[in-house]
């Protein structure tokens, strides 16, 4: 027999649920291989130790102490329902706002001088963001020439 087939009868034979035909061939492996008979009186040695080892049992308050220590249940539905709560009305308070917002002005979006002051007031916002991004740009450009100028630069850059 091969020696990995001998361990699970070892196993076995330790529980008592070895078979007769098998207890004789691991009877037979034993008495001709040195090494898994050291093995099975180790393995016994080891169950005889467990078999007269003390069983433990846990402390008298391990319970109480245990149970005492875990979180409390409602406290924690009450928190989580009050996130759940207070976001869901922040979500819904700006939407409130813009609808009473929209139905004080709706009058107004009706008046042509309105609409028409609208239209200038965002072309000069438009205006005013083209200046900007323009300036970024420039910004963008003229740092990107000195890099190339002097590359240095960018690995001093990059060392802090």
């Amino acid at each position: 027999m091969e020696h990995e087939e001998i361990a699970p009868l070892m196993m076995e034979a330790l529980d008592g649920e070895l078979a007769e035909d098998h207890q004789r061939d691991l009877e037979a492996h034993l008495l001709s291989c040195e090494s898994c008979a050291r093995e099975w009186q180790a393995i016994q040695a080891i169950h005889q130790l467990f078999l007269q080892a003390p069983l433990l049992s846990p402390a008298a308050d391990f319970t109480q102490r245990t149970l005492a220590r875990l979180p409390n249940r409602r406290l924690r539905i009450y928190v989580t329902g009050s996130i759940y709560g207070l976001l869901l009305v922040s979500g819904i308070v700006p939407l409130l706002v813009f609808v009473w917002l929209a139905s004080q002005f709706a009058p107004a979006l009706n008046q042509p001088a309105f609409v028409r002051g609208l239209l200038q007031a965002g072309g000069q916002v438009a205006q005013l963001g083209q200046a900007v991004l323009g300036a970024c740009w420039q910004g963008l450009s003229t740092v990107g020439e000195l890099i190339g100028q002097q590359p240095a630069i960018l690995g001093w850059l990059f060392l802090m």
